[in-house]
C-alpha cells in the first residue's frame, strides 16, 4: 500500500478516504513527516493546527 496525505488536514494514511476528516482529497506527493503524540502539549501541533495524535505531512502537493 502507498501512504497518502490528506490535502485538508495533512493526516497520512493508506486508506482512500482520510480517517481523520473523512475527505477524499488525498495526495501521494508530500514531504516531511511529523508524529504527534501529545497534541495538547506539543508546540508543533499547535503551529500546524493539529488536535489529534497521529502521523502528519509537513507539506502536501
Amino acid at each position: 500500500m502507498v501512504d497518502r496525505a490528506c490535502r485538508e488536514c495533512r493526516y497520512i494514511s493508506q486508506e482512500l478516504t482520510c480517517p481523520n476528516c473523512k475527505s477524499t482529497n488525498l495526495s501521494d506527493d508530500f514531504s516531511g513527516v511529523v508524529y504527534i503524540i501529545d497534541p495538547e502539549r506539543s508546540a508543533v501541533a499547535h503551529l500546524m493546527g493539529i488536535n489529534k495524535k497521529g502521523k502528519y505531512a509537513i507539506r502536501v502537493r
